[in-house]
């Protein structure tokens, strides 16, 4: 697309800025209509020509501003494509990268809310009715609104939004007195909401658009926001209610579980027990199926999969606390096998207390390790592809920049 073309399209779109907020979820309808800033994140105004303006950073532009700054690594035409769809435009042009510009990008690690258990996106947390699944949910975000481990696991703090749809406020509050010992003020409680597609998708845009420092929402349970539908429940439809929630989550860089129920049929795959089709799983980024061998008894198993989470069992046991206790791995303790690379990588950082030079200059103090002749562009796409695993594994921080002049690569420590 010629950048003739992109002017005439944000000129085109730019008074319909409001219409993308509304349909990407991230804006509080009210008479001033705010939204949150794409490069701080605090509260961002429309003016009256069509633009947004931080009041926090004092960052100001349009639509087609507001997409490429939410977005680093979408570029002018992808930006367009993107608002089209958003805006319910028919786009007929199929966009493709190349595969080796693929590898050229640097995209951020997306970063654990508890590590090997649940990342950025939507995971569900399947059990049997009174099984203790919304206990074990309170605990997660009491946990995680401290910034404290669960179990031997370490978390990443932020306020959390728990949609209790299944209980009462006075039973919440016994319950928060129980599991928190009284101090709660980074845990958001909801008792009543919309269905989707009658407005819960806008109730938890707004409230996110509203609370920036919000990373974690709970839904209990996904049974009551969805609509019961004479036709029953499908593949398609069951796809497209995580896909609702996918998008929320993307767009705010968020955490969603959703509290769904399993069917009493056996298998030997706990995740086979989730209710509903498997579209429910195949669009989720990750499963846990909480799981007693007896009703009335007190351990469980807790099984975890995901696209970024090893597959793991835990066991459990429900003490008097109304807590979860971890008892010991029901599988072999995930093994994280090492990668000569990344290792030398975390080693060069470690003696040197951070490293930064050209992808020419790495691959040459990293040669005892690269294969002969390895090329330094080469290089930079394996790091690249890497990011998540640098930081979540080896501590390490990639940061890769490209000027007119060179392109710099920048390896700095993690805290512990």
């Amino acid at each position: 697309m010629t950048e003739d073309k992109i002017l005439d399209f944000r000129e085109r779109v730019q008074p319909r800025l409001r219409d993308y907020l509304k349909a990407a979820h991230i804006a509080l309808d009210t008479d001033e209509f705010i939204t949150a800033c794409p490069i701080c994140g605090d509260t961002a105004g429309l003016m009256k020509d069509d633009t947004w303006l931080c009041m926090h950073c004092g960052k100001r532009g349009d639509l087609l501003d507001y997409v490429l700054l939410s977005h680093p690594n979408m570029k002018p035409t992808g930006a367009v494509r993107h608002i089209q769809r958003m805006l319910g435009e028919t786009v007929l042009e199929l966009d493709a990268v190349n595969a080796n510009d693929l590898m050229e990008m640097a995209f951020k690690p997306t970063g654990w809310l508890i590590e090997k258990m649940l990342g950025k996106g939507v995971y569900i947390l399947a059990g049997a009715s009174k099984i203790g699944k919304s206990w074990l949910v309170l605990w997660l975000a009491d946990r995680v609104s401290k910034g404290e481990k669960v179990w031997e696991f370490q978390t990443t703090p932020c306020e959390v939004l728990y949609v209790s749809l299944e209980d009462t406020e006075q039973r919440i509050q016994q319950r928060l007195g129980e599991v928190t010992g009284g101090e709660a003020d980074k845990i958001w409680i909801a008792t009543e909401a919309e269905l989707l597609g009658k407005g819960f998708e806008q109730q938890i845009g707004n409230f996110l658009a509203a609370h920036p420092n919000v990373g974690f929402v709970i839904v209990d349970t996904l049974q009551r926001i969805r609509q019961m539908k004479t036709e029953g429940y499908s593949y398609g439809g069951d796809y497209e209610v995580m896909t609702s929630l996918k998008t929320i989550a993307d767009r705010f860089d968020i955490t969603i579980l959703v509290v769904h129920h399993t069917r009493k049929e056996d298998s030997d795959d706990s995740f086979n027990k989730i209710s509903g089709t498997n579209g429910l799983l195949g669009c989720a980024d990750g499963a846990m199926v909480l799981q007693k061998p007896s009703r009335i008894g007190k351990t469980a198993t807790l099984d975890i999969t995901g696209r970024e989470v090893a597959d793991l069992r835990l066991k459990l046991e429900f003490d008097e606390s109304k807590r979860w206790q971890f008892i010991e791995y029901g599988t072999d303790k995930p093994d994280e096998s090492s990668n000569k690379l990344l290792v030398a990588v975390q080693k060069l950082v470690s003696e040197c207390h951070g490293w930064q030079g050209t992808p020419t200059e790495l691959t040459g103090a990293l040669t005892t390790v690269l294969p002969p002749n390895t090329k330094p562009n080469a290089l930079t796409r394996q790091l690249n592809a890497s990011v998540q695993t640098l930081a979540q594994q080896y501590g390490v921080r990639y940061d890769f920049s490209r000027t007119p002049d060179a392109r710099m690569i920048t390896l700095s420590e993690l805290p512990a």
